[in-house]
């Protein structure tokens, strides 16, 4: 019989995933902090040009990810340099088709997680997030 050994707490909680020989672990808060500025750069070019990303639905389409690589590359080529511990130009001679599922595990990962730490802190800021796009939409 063989015994199946169960997930740590820190893997349920924190689950990676591997893309090739590449694992993406979910952004630690000192993480966070070192990207700050580069995610703050690309919000505002997304804002900029009117690209929504809702978290709350943790879905990105690959249209609108190819709109953000192409309005903040380089911002987008550090953060994922920064989350998978990788040089840039390692980064940049990944296939395609690797590089874009890289790219969405990282978004997959850390939206789904910051959404639940702001929702559980702060439960109707998101409520009113979503009204309020809804209402900005009808104007």
């Amino acid at each position: 019989m063989v015994k199946l050994e169960r997930p740590s707490d820190e893997e349920i909680l924190f689950p990676e995933a591997k893309v090739g020989d590449i694992v993406i672990k979910p952004w630690s808060f000192g993480i966070l902090f070192d990207i700050s500025t580069m995610l703050e750069q690309v919000l505002d070019k997304m804002d900029e040009k009117k690209i929504i990303v809702d978290p709350v639905a943790g879905f990105i389409s690959y249209l609108d990810m190819l709109k953000i690589f192409s309005l903040a590359n380089q911002e987008v080529l550090k953060i994922i340099a920064i989350t998978v511990n990788i040089d840039m130009e390692e980064i940049r001679k990944l296939g395609m088709e690797d590089g874009i599922k890289i790219a969405m595990v990282i978004y997959k990962q850390n939206s789904k997680i910051l959404k639940n730490v702001v929702s559980s802190l702060f439960p109707t800021t998101l409520e009113t997030g979503a009204q309020e796009e809804v209402q900005d939409s009808k104007e």
